[in-house]
């Protein structure tokens, strides 16, 4: 009796993995996306990006999930430039590293495009990725590119993510959402932002 459990619950596993394959490679064509919920993502930054996630890739046309695809850092809309303030400079950041993850849960083949040639070891710590374009690999292969922006508004972010088919440079799908700033931190009474006081409600 018990190895028929065992095999049944072994059944009914493999099941559900090849219905999420089929799924991904057989997307429906109602496509469908529901207004980010608090309730359900959580308050954290991760949370609201996974909200844009779903939304990207439940708009995504033609696009072939075995096909290698590189994330590029959220740049600010205006100036599609590194940020030089420091405060909004982790936003993008942290924006990139999560769509990896949720790509990656999702089945898409992202490339890590900051490996370096060679393991850097120190007393401290042991490097394996890099943002010193010297020290990475000079031939890098992708289809597709995730790329995205933001605009500050008030105490959020509007944010704007799309995936590029390299071939032809369309977009196959795009999303926007927004993002509290007190999402990554705790909101403050007052802040130093481009080097002047803001003072915040109380």
């Amino acid at each position: 009796m018990k190895q028929f459990l065992l095999v049944l619950t072994l059944l009914l596993s493999g099941c559900t993995t090849i219905e999420r394959l089929a799924e991904l490679q057989n997307p429906p064509v109602e496509k469908g996306y529901e207004q980010y919920q608090p309730e359900r993502a959580g308050a954290s930054f991760h949370g609201h990006v996974e909200q844009l996630a779903r939304q990207l890739l439940n708009t995504t046309n033609h696009f072939n999930i075995g096909q290698p695809i590189l994330v590029g850092t959220f740049l600010p809309a205006n100036t599609l430039s590194e940020e030089k303030n420091d405060s909004l400079s982790p936003f993008g950041i942290q924006i990139q590293e999560s769509f990896v993850t949720f790509l990656t849960q999702a089945g898409l083949k992202v490339t890590e495009f900051k490996v370096q040639k060679q393991v850097i070891i120190s007393d401290q710590a042991d490097r394996f990725m890099s943002r010193d374009v010297n020290s990475l690999e000079n031939n890098i292969t992708a289809d597709y590119l995730l790329v995205g922006h933001y605009v500050q508004q008030e105490n959020e972010l509007v944010v704007n993510a799309r995936i590029i088919d390299l071939s032809n440079k369309t977009v196959v799908a795009a999303a926007t959402d927004y993002i509290p700033m007190n999402a990554m931190w705790s909101h403050e009474k007052v802040k130093l932002k481009n080097e002047k006081l803001y003072r915040g409600e109380y």
